[in-house]
């Protein structure tokens, strides 16, 4: 049982809770999060089931909703330079930013295997793009914060190509999955059971910043397939999955591994990744109830004998239902979410996230065949010497369950 308008409203609240919730909306916001819950359980009482029972996307949009903390909202002030607009709200439109996305598109699917000078040339192009957005908004004294929400999720993906392989390994992944969606058609176009993709002449084929899993659109003579970024580092028989859902038609099997994909700590990693680009971070290490800066001296102390040089150490507004920490090399920072700023949690448990993440600072990542690996056996086998690792796993499951 699907509920109709719960997806929409927890999307609503995500981009609320990023762009900030004016002081003067507060209890608004506060009594629509509640509102939707309610009448969710309500729906869920009257057809007798859970809202763990509910269709894979109202589960996440209702355990989304549940985890926010209305006690500790990012609230926005008003700023009377801005004629009364709430501070921060301002939205900056990137004139033909849908074209520029485009441009980048045709580049990488031009982009020949290993041609390292053309994946550094087109490196260039997207810091030469991406610095000239960031001049627009200094001039209008903002921040890639405050670009629409199209703006902002382009950017931000710009951003992200140019730093830690990802043009290499998004290049890869458009390869090896338009090979995958090219061998798929073939097979069905010779079983006489399948009815072909009637006047195909052209297969684009691309990953992209988007809400949704996939999109596929025929309009003859060509197909047109666009995969959540977040997919680039699936194996093969993820993106199988994938074309199979689109070309063939949904099975329970291709569902199954779609959806156990999309909730990997893989695929939250990469989204978040992507989130941060334009992230509005809170660039100091006080929190409400930790101080990162005596977290990491701590955890310094106790794994590593101090001989971890320090990173930055940033709070997050990025709310995430199963990424709570991440570690950018390309910046040297380690990024915390809010919902670990709670007294709620035992000690260990930001201990547990602080030490993951400077793992990933010693451990650094490997490039192999289009893959990205930096949950290594090494890596695993050292995460596993943190005094309370059960104890703080088990704390980090809970909490994703909540959110």
């Amino acid at each position: 049982m699907r509920i109709r308008g719960l997806v929409k409203a927890s999307n609503r609240v995500r981009d609320q809770l990023k762009s900030g919730i004016p002081s003067h909306e507060v209890s608004t916001f506060q009594q629509y999060v509640v509102k939707t819950i309610q009448t969710t359980d309500q729906i869920c009482a009257q057809a007798h089931i859970k809202p763990s029972q509910l269709p894979v996307p109202s589960r996440n949009a209702y355990k989304f909703l549940k985890g926010v903390n209305l006690k500790r909202l990012p609230i926005v002030e008003f700023d009377s330079r801005n004629q009364g607009s709430p501070q921060g709200q301002m939205e900056i439109s990137i004139q033909r930013i849908r074209s520029q996305l485009q441009y980048f598109q045709d580049r990488i699917a031009d982009l020949l295997p290993d041609d390292t000078d053309a994946e550094n040339r087109l490196i260039q192009q997207l810091g030469e793009r991406t610095a000239q957005i960031e001049q627009l908004c200094a001039a209008q004294g903002a921040t890639p914060g405050n670009l629409t929400q199209q703006s902002q999720q382009i950017y931000g993906w710009m951003k992200f190509l140019q730093s830690d392989d990802h043009l290499h390994l998004h290049a890869y992944a458009v390869r090896q999955t338009k090979a995958i969606a090219e061998q798929t058609l073939a097979n069905q176009s010779s079983a006489r059971s399948a009815r072909p993709f009637k006047e195909l002449k052209h297969l684009r084929l691309e990953f992209t910043p988007m809400s949704a899993l996939y999109r596929c659109q025929f309009k003859p003579p060509q197909l047109k397939i666009r995969i959540n970024e977040g997919f680039i580092l699936a194996e093969p028989d993820v993106m199988q999955a994938a074309i199979d859902s689109m070309l063939l038609g949904k099975t329970p099997k291709t569902s199954t591994i779609m959806t156990e994909y999309s909730l990997s700590e893989e695929f939250s990693e990469l989204l978040l990744a992507l989130d941060l680009m334009v992230d509005d971070l809170r660039d100091m290490a006080q929190g409400n109830v930790y101080n990162l800066d005596d977290v990491f001296a701590q955890v310094n102390q106790a794994y590593f004998n101090q001989e971890v040089e320090k990173p930055r150490l940033c709070w997050s507004k990025v709310y995430s239902n199963r990424k709570l920490g991440h570690y950018e090399p390309s910046r040297d920072r380690v990024v915390m979410s809010l919902s670990l700023d709670s007294d709620q949690l035992p000690n260990y448990v930001i201990e547990f996230v602080m030490y993951h993440e400077l793992l990933h600072k010693i451990h650094g990542g490997r490039t192999q065949n289009g893959r990205r690996w930096v949950h290594t056996p090494e890596f695993r086998r050292d995460e596993r010497q943190f005094k309370y690792y059960s104890q703080a796993q088990q704390h980090l499951e809970q909490l994703a369950r909540k959110l």
